[in-house]
């Protein structure tokens, strides 16, 4: 009897190592598997975090953006003569830095000291009328007058003839009309555009930048639901206190109850506090938390130029504007990479991707995800692009399958797998994934395929 009982243990033993042993692999899950780790560093990624006047210097962080606003006068001295180098100036080598730039033109700034309508348009006639604002008193021109209509149409297309394929460019702040390009002419009620001058202002912005992505000050309703409605952001340029960001919103639910709930998806939210630099060091210390809440619930992807170079005041506001550097746009963590460990070259490799966004917008441009083999020397075997819009990763966590090649050309032996956010003007990866196991190269590994 107790043979036969150590003979039917043997025998379970048996089978279940046979069970074990047929049992399917589930993805990843080898000897050469790769675990996928998040990490918590503020990421100096493109077109999000803080962006600084043009030619200032975050004292904390490494901005990728800049941004300015440029007197019309400056920049058209003379009637088809461009200044080019006066509008690029301090953009520095944007080759090496990967600090792109949005900008503004306005024909009335406030405080410049001089007229910003050129003029050789005043000498065609163009009137300019007074006006007083925050102390400043300077002259607006008549915006509805043909020749200046004329004058900045050809303007804005010579902009865009140089600026709209431009890398260096990030943004167009649509901007021309109202004080500072802001779209308002507040206190001045006597100054403002017909309707049609307004419409026909925004018309040359998207004839003369089809390629660019487009924001607007929102102070005016009108020319806000016409910048939303073909495809343009939106930029608030008054954060700070519950005033200010309520006003915000009471003005888009104005223009549309599901304005601020549906815009964000697809064109950028972005803007400036209110009180220059004293206003951003307020907004982030004392009224943190406010301001945070609400950068979230209207999907901002960066601040500036009021806020784009906040000096921190103390240890804790440091780690609030860590905070909030990480908060704010995209912030990437690959959650989950699946496939087999092994194929047969010639075949197709099956890949689930899982990519969790733990910011409050997506990423705007279309730029590739691509599927990299590597051998043990770290040189690329397999170059791919992935079938995914990465425009379409909303905050959250989105899941997708992809389909790889693998060619019959390509040696037999085990592959590290790394995953990259193409830049599609370098060629070359160009977004930091929230997770350790990046290259010299800014690819991540993600697993590990043997090929046979």
């Amino acid at each position: 009897m107790l043979r036969i009982k150590s003979f039917r243990f043997i025998l379970i033993v048996f089978l279940s190592a046979i069970v074990f042993s047929c049992a399917k692999k589930s993805p990843n899950e080898s000897d050469n598997s790769v675990t996928l780790q998040e990490i918590s560093d503020v990421l100096p990624n493109p077109f999000k975090g803080f962006a600084p006047w043009v030619g200032d210097v975050n004292p904390v962080y490494e901005v990728k953006l800049q941004e300015a606003t440029y007197s019309w006068s400056d920049i058209e001295p003379d009637e088809g003569v461009y200044n080019w180098a006066r509008l690029e100036k301090d953009w520095g080598n944007i080759a090496q830095t990967g600090k792109r730039v949005g900008f503004r033109i306005s024909a009335a700034i406030p405080g410049s000291g001089h007229d910003d309508t050129p003029q050789w348009l005043i000498d065609k006639g163009v009137r300019m009328r007074p006006y007083s604002i925050d102390g400043e008193n300077g002259l607006a021109p008549d915006w509805d007058n043909p020749d200046f209509l004329t004058a900045h149409h050809n303007f804005i297309m010579a902009l865009g003839n140089r600026y709209d394929k431009d890398p260096r460019v990030a943004w167009i702040d649509i901007g021309s009309y109202g004080f500072w390009g802001e779209w308002h002419v507040y206190l001045n009620d006597s100054l403002a555009a017909t309707q049609a001058t307004k419409k026909k202002i925004l018309d040359d912005s998207f004839e003369a930048f089809p390629t660019k992505a487009k924001v607007i000050a929102f102070d005016d309703d009108f020319a806000t639901k016409y910048v939303v409605d073909h495809g343009g952001g939106i930029r608030n340029d008054c954060l700070g206190t519950k005033d200010s960001n309520d006003w915000y919103l009471e003005s888009l639910n104005g223009i549309d109850p599901t304005l601020n709930d549906r815009v964000w998806k697809t064109a950028i939210i972005t803007g400036e506090f209110c009180g220059s630099d004293w206003g951003a060091i307020q907004g982030t210390t004392e009224r943190f938390q406010l301001n945070y809440e609400f950068i979230q619930k209207t999907h901002w992807s960066f601040i500036g130029s009021a806020g784009g170079a906040i000096e921190p005041q103390s240890d804790e506001h440091k780690k609030n504007l860590d905070k909030l550097h990480k908060k704010l746009g995209y912030r990437l963590v690959l959650r989950k990479v699946e496939h087999e460990s092994s194929i047969e070259k010639g075949d197709n490799l099956a890949v689930h991707i899982e990519v969790e966004n733990q910011g409050v917008a997506p990423f705007y441009f279309e730029w590739p995800l691509v599927f990299y083999l590597t051998d043990s020397s770290s040189t690329t075997a397999l170059m791919q692009g992935l079938d995914t819009d990465i425009r379409k990763w909303l905050p959250g966590t989105e899941t997708f399958d992809v389909t790889v090649n693998i060619p019959e050309g390509l040696s037999s032996g085990l592959y590290d797998v790394k995953l990259a956010i193409h830049d599609p003007d370098t060629g070359s990866p160009g977004v930091m994934f929230a997770n350790t196991g990046r290259d010299d190269k800014g690819r991540y590994l993600v697993s590990r395929l043997q090929i046979n």
